[in-house]
């Protein structure tokens, strides 16, 4: 603990004496954000663009805030900054929030493209250096986004990351999925796979224009690193035997309806995979062709192993594994991609009692909520809305929501990653006691294989 206080304390040090960046201080540690002043709450009030909108820090470029609250820039008379962004505050909103459309000194007026405004942190020392080089590490990029009242004008988070020599070796961008016309603060984010040799990310801001200005605006935006297997399924194959597991130790439950493994260079085995649809379990029940369960893909081969549920999904628990069988040619190249769909959760707010559905039980509650207003007025009671009282409206949202349940929709493809192990094949858990099982909605349904 001496030595972690004493290394921070110097960490500090050098920090405020400007011989070390803040992004160089924080980018050896894991599952923390690595972005300085992400929330933009670190402004220069004397240097003011359009709108007296004060100046952000600890940023390259020049970028400029407006405020959530009314602050305020000196002047005379005192300059009250105005708050544009639709919708309500995002959760920890400070006083400031990033606006792409304040750029004095660009011909257009606003940030419109990667490189313009942005942020360099340093990955190559410490917990993260350590995780990129063992092909493990994993990236998640989060930041709130709204635009100006009824503009469907698009904010964008692009990360690019580099090797040390400068080169960028891959590109991700995570913009804003709720544009127009009611574009209101939400948290819009991505994840995946550290490239191998990243020795830094830079981090850029900017808007994407749909009706004049790119009007833009972005709040706390989180950039960190992590291990893998803390947020991602993988694949554990065992080099050995050629036997392949599906794996979730990511602390949560996913839903999943959909997966695919690949080889380009044909290191797969179909004829001793032993697939979801084979196995039909009571977590993963075999569908008969009609896409009530896991059917394996037509043509199946020692390229593609795929399969999928069409009219519904499976939970795979966490932890949990899930074997499927001799799927891995041993004397193959690894060079296995593997990637899984997510259903996405649905927002329920006509699921009074929180049992992950909506259904009478729920109508009851409603029933004898009804006519209850105020701090009375609770969700729990019968409030679908969110407003004072809990009314015909509310019965309406519940009528919407009949049979929903708390997960639903086509699958959202997902990278996961591929561990390599040889030796012993670990015992694997009966998937009757590591994984749930539950019907929802869903989409992505492939046909059923007619052999091997």
């Amino acid at each position: 603990m001496k030595v972690t206080n004493w290394r921070r304390n110097l960490a500090a040090t050098l920090v405020a004496s400007g011989l070390l960046s803040p992004a160089a201080a924080q980018a050896a540690n894991l599952d923390t954000n690595l972005v300085v002043n992400g929330g933009f709450e670190n402004v220069d009030v004397t240097m003011t663009g359009t709108y007296f909108a004060p100046k952000i820090l600890d940023w390259t470029g020049a970028g400029y805030a407006y405020s959530h609250d009314g602050s305020t820039t000196p002047g005379t008379p005192v300059h009250v900054v105005p708050d544009y962004a639709d919708g309500a505050d995002p959760p920890g909103a400070g006083h400031w929030y990033f606006s792409t459309n304040n750029a004095p000194a660009d011909p257009n007026g606003d940030i419109r493209a990667p490189n313009l405004f942005y942020q360099d942190i340093n990955l190559a020392g410490g917990g993260t250096g350590s995780q990129i080089a063992t092909g493990e590490a994993a990236f998640n990029v989060s930041a709130w986004m709204s635009s100006y009242l009824n503009d469907s004008d698009t904010g964008n988070v692009q990360v690019d990351f580099k090797s040390s020599g400068g080169a960028t070796l891959s590109t991700v961008t995570v913009s804003d999925a709720d544009f127009g016309p009611n574009n209101v603060w939400s948290l819009n984010s991505g994840l995946g796979i550290v490239p191998v040799g990243t020795a830094s990310v830079r981090v850029s801001l900017f808007g994407t224009p749909r009706q004049g200005g790119a009007d833009a605006y972005i709040d706390n935006v989180d950039v960190r690193l992590t291990a893998a297997s803390n947020v991602l399924m993988f694949l554990e194959v065992n080099t050995a035997t050629g036997q392949v597991q599906l794996k979730n130790q990511t602390g949560q439950a996913v839903h999943m309806d959909y997966y695919e493994i690949t080889s380009a260079s044909g290191a797969l085995k179909s004829n001793t995979w032993t697939s979801l649809q084979d196995q039909n379990l009571a977590a993963f029940p075999a569908g008969n062709g009609s896409g009530n369960g896991w059917e394996e893909a037509g043509g199946s081969t020692n390229v593609v192993l795929s399969e999928s549920y069409l009219t519904g999904n499976s939970i795979v628990a966490s932890p949990a594994t899930v074997s499927l069988g001799q799927a891995f040619n041993a004397a193959g190249a690894h060079d296995l991609v593997f990637k899984y769909a997510v259903v996405p959760q649905n927002t329920l707010t006509a699921d009074f009692n929180g049992d992950g559905k909506v259904d009478g039980a729920d109508f009851l509650r409603w029933q004898r909520g009804l006519g209850a207003t105020g701090a009375a007025a609770t969700q729990a009671a019968g409030n679908a809305d969110g407003d004072a009282d809990v009314d015909a409206a509310d019965l309406a949202l519940w009528k919407a929501q009949l049979g929903g349940a708390a997960f639903g929709g086509p699958g959202v493809l997902q990278t996961g990653f591929v561990r390599y192990v040889s030796g012993a094949v670990a015992a694997i858990p009966e998937p009757s006691t590591a994984v749930l099982f539950v019907m929802a909605l869903a989409g992505l349904g492939l046909s059923r294989k007619s052999g091997d």
